[in-house]
């Protein structure tokens, strides 16, 4: 466990942080994913604090796809849905 986002983001010595929000202005399933990403999720009832959002890039912030009158979706299923692209992707590695 770290204090801190900041304490976090450090922690990963280069790694790549994809966030997964509904502000998004890209979709999930544009990226191409590498081994090492880190998929970050944010509460189930309010997201990813404002602060983790300004510290990462347009391009890092990242949503799925919704019909107009739905705003999100479960937590679970946003992580299972963003999971298996990102596995998928890279070729249903072995202990991905």
């Amino acid at each position: 466990r770290y204090p801190d986002y900041p304490s976090f983001a450090a922690a990963l010595h280069g790694h790549r942080i994809w966030a997964f929000t509904t502000k998004g202005q890209h979709y999930y399933h544009q990226v191409s994913y590498q081994a090492g990403d880190v998929l970050l999720f944010g509460s189930e009832t309010a997201g990813l604090p404002e602060a983790v959002r300004l510290s990462l890039t347009p391009e890092q912030q990242l949503k799925i796809p919704m019909r107009p009158n739905n705003r999100s979706m479960n937590l679970a299923n946003t992580v299972a849905i963003v999971s298996y692209e990102a596995w998928r992707q890279l070729g249903f590695a072995e202990g991905g």
